[in-house]
């Protein structure tokens, strides 16, 4: 779009507006859609607003009557209110030709207080595709990775499906073998990372799945059993000694196929299994005695059994995660194991682990007693049992980018139109396009999905560019709300819809679309994962093999073709999507809008570093690490509160408390690069005054300990303050309460596994934002 018959009008009205200052009252805040000049509107009727200011020294003075006029960047009148007598001047509905979309208007507001003043001002607004089908993007689809890069972290996948299959030797007259998951997580390999006081080697920390023929040769005929070994999760956990042992009924295990293969499936709900052999249905589940519930979330009507040692469901830190799997054959036994796949809980239930087993290749290879034979592991535990773990953790959060050439005429305008599945940062030419934090923020995605728009004008180079984003869970692919079957709550995956249109001053356009054909993908970046509920890994040796990912020129390797990404068999199949409407954002984006500094810090044990940030606080640290060694991995925690100064919390007093976060893990993992460096989770959020540092070998200096506080409330627009302290502290408490609970929309919480919004929270506190914010 060609601007610059728009910038002279712009300069025409402005310098009415100065020459007639002095007349009468002053104009402020104007408005479009209660935003300052926004960018890619989609309401055909935007509501104007403005706010008159008195001269200094008078009093008394009203609103009489207005005027609006709206022109086109070309000059052209597309509306003419007239003289309207009145105080109105919020909600004043456009009602004027039809707007055209990816258009910038000025509008033009005079008027006339009570005592003859006259006064006007101007201000803009530009539309968006005005069109909430995909077709508008012409051309630019859903671009992502493939079925085999969905990102997986073991350690903190704490929701899921696994199934494998065991076939017991025959030839040996094998009798027992188990599978297992859940081994080496870091938490019980650190007494300082959990409240059980598990402080686990390797290996000596899993949950085994055993299963026992052996009574299927009593006399008697006895039913084969399923034995459930949990060993260094609970300092009552004893190696050997099953936790819990269920018989499996003959109908599906019998002396007859004993030796043949059997499918089982293990589902964990925060650490609710349900257990399955040769069959997904009632018939086939392995009853055990276990009341139903729990806080599981969703239906319980079938029993499960509970493995987690710290509670019962998602009321409860979470135990096991998949982390390492595996297997346990005691010696003297003989097993194989095949179709091993870790698969999402939540329908369509895709893969998210499996592997194709040749000689000498598999994620067990090598492993002490295992070998690869025919398609499957050959475990053998000879003279002293054999234990294989291994962590099957793949992919990275995907990165995305192309290049495109822009010509050497003047650039009138630039425009970038950009969403995602999932949240993104987009960069162009190395440089991060904008402040904002989890765009496209949280809808209802299968009705109303949102996109932003970007004046990237000045970012445009001559001659070759580079455009690139980076995406990562958000609600879309991460759990939403307190019950385990809405992780994935909409989609399994992330992807990006872009669309750049670079318009010269001769009216000529390039278009870049994020089209299969024209992006690469790359699955192996440093943010190895990242969730609201869950935290951030963060590998920053790996930045190094992306350096200049986001320039021009960048020849990285082991980048692919992007793929399409549809919603067929990616999405949850419950959520109709028919009806989706793309629109232009509504409302503000989260973005940092204060940074604090840690206020002290306390060595609560050897290692375990506290800061006490001074406030319960919304957002991200920011920490700056001096002389740092490469691989040396930093464990950040967050809480609202420590626990106190109390008999029954014994050597935990001082230590943050994590049981009122319950199943989230919040917990980031950044592993350094090595020397000078900063560290900034960038696609995840805590709610948490304290912030505990473990992996450093001294305290760092306060002023290197930072929070930054994000929010979709940038300002707020009352003040109250009496002289009570108390009661201001009261009032403070109100307003960082609201900050941290509008992040895109008002949430229930900003610390524990249940960020989602809840009318119950804002049917009462509604009235009062909007009286403490520009939050309509």
């Amino acid at each position: 779009m060609n601007h610059r018959p728009f910038a002279l009008l712009l300069l025409a009205l402005f310098a009415f507006t100065a020459g007639n200052a002095a007349a009468g009252p002053a104009l402020q805040r104007l408005q479009t859609e209660y935003q300052d000049t926004p960018l890619g509107l989609d309401i055909p009727h935007p509501r104007f607003s403005w706010q008159m200011a008195a001269p200094a020294g008078e009093r008394g003075l009203a609103q009489a009557a207005y005027h609006l006029s709206v022109h086109d960047q070309s000059g052209t009148l597309m509306w003419d209110s007239g003289r309207i007598g009145g105080s109105a001047s919020l909600g004043i509905v456009y009602a004027g030709a039809p707007l055209q979309p990816t258009t910038r208007y000025v509008w033009t507001v005079t008027v006339w207080d009570t005592r003859g003043g006259r006064a006007s001002a101007s201000s803009w607004f530009e539309t968006g595709f005005l069109n909430p089908d995909i077709a508008a993007w012409d051309g630019a689809t859903w671009i992502g990775g493939g079925d085999e890069d969905i990102p997986f972290m073991a350690p903190y996948l704490s929701v899921y499906k696994v199934d494998y299959t065991i076939q017991l030797d025959e030839a040996s007259r094998s009798t027992r073998a188990g599978f297992v998951l859940g081994g080496n997580d870091r938490r019980l390999m650190d007494r300082d990372l959990n409240i059980l006081g598990m402080e686990k080697g390797i290996d000596e920390s899993y949950i085994a799945f055993e299963l026992d023929i052996a009574p299927l040769r009593d006399a008697a005929g006895g039913q084969a059993m399923l034995h459930i070994q949990r060993v260094g999760y609970h300092p009552d956990d004893e190696a050997g000694r099953p936790l819990a042992s269920y018989p499996i009924p003959t109908t599906i295990l019998s002396r007859d196929n004993a030796y043949a293969p059997h499918r089982v499936r293990l589902e964990s709900n925060f650490g609710l299994f349900r257990i399955y052999i040769d069959g997904e249905d009632d018939a086939h589940q392995i009853v055990v005695a276990e009341t139903t519930g729990g806080g599981g979330g969703g239906p319980n009507n079938r029993p499960s059994v509970n493995l987690n040692p710290v509670g019962r469901g998602n009321n409860y830190i979470s135990f096991p995660m998949v982390a390492d799997i595996g297997f346990a054959v005691p010696a003297g036994q003989r097993a194989r194991f095949s179709g091993v796949t870790v698969r999402n809980f939540r329908a369509p239930s895709n893969t998210v682990f499996s592997e194709t087993l040749t000689d000498g290749n598999g994620l067990l290879a090598g492993k002490t007693g295992v070998t690869i034979a025919g398609g499957a592991y050959v475990v053998d535990g000879g003279s002293a049992g054999a234990l294989a773990l291994a962590d099957p953790s793949r992919n990275a959060m995907p990165m995305l980018r192309t290049e495109f050439d822009a010509g050497a005429k003047p650039i009138a305008s630039a425009r970038l139109y950009v969403t995602a599945r999932g949240i993104y940062e987009v960069f162009l030419n190395g440089e991060r396009v904008s402040g904002d934090y989890f765009n496209p923020g949280l809808t209802q995605y299968n009705v109303t999905h949102m996109y932003q728009t970007y004046d990237v004008t000045r970012q445009i180079a001559a001659g070759r560019n580079a455009l690139g984003a980076m995406l990562a869970e958000g609600w879309w692919s991460g759990n939403i709300t307190f019950s385990g079957q809405n992780w994935n709550f909409f989609g399994d995956r992330q992807s990006l819809l872009a669309r750049l249109v670079v318009t010269y001053e001769d009216g000529t356009q390039d278009v870049v679309n994020s089209r299969p054909e024209t992006w690469s993908y790359y699955n192996d970046g440093p943010l190895r994962y990242s969730s609201f509920f869950q935290g951030e890994v963060y590998d920053a040796t790996r930045e190094a093999a992306i350096a200049g990912w986001d320039r021009p020129g960048f020849a990285g390797a082991g980048w692919k073709p992007a793929v399409e990404v549809p919603l067929e068999g990616t999405s949850y199949d419950q959520l109709p999507y028919d009806g989706l409407a793309l629109v232009g954002q509504l409302g503000r984006n989260a973005s940092v809008i204060l940074t604090r500094t840690a206020e002290s810090v306390r060595e609560v044990r050897p290692g375990v570093f506290v800061y006490d940030m001074g406030q319960n606080m919304f957002g991200v640290p920011e920490i700056d690490i001096r002389g740092g060694t490469a691989g040396q991995t930093i464990t950040l925690r967050y809480a609202e509160v420590l626990y106190p100064d109390l008999p029954e919390h014994g050597d935990q007093v001082g230590m943050i408390m994590l049981e009122n976060i319950r199943a989230a893990l919040t917990q980031d993992l950044h592993t350094l690069r090595g020397g000078d460096e900063t560290i900034r989770p960038r696609a995840t959020f805590h709610g948490y005054r304290y912030l505990e540092i473990t992996g450093i070998d001294r305290a760092l200096p306060l002023a290197g300990v930072r929070g930054l506080v994000i929010s979709s409330i940038d300002a707020v627009a009352s003040s109250y303050e009496t002289s009570n302290p108390k009661v201001n502290r009261l009032w403070e408490n109100i307003v960082w309460s609201m900050r941290g609970n509008f992040l895109s929309i008002p949430t229930d919480t900003p610390a524990r596994n249940e960020r989602m919004g809840w009318g119950g929270d804002i049917s009462v506190f509604a009235r009062s934002a909007t009286y403490l914010a520009d939050a309509g």
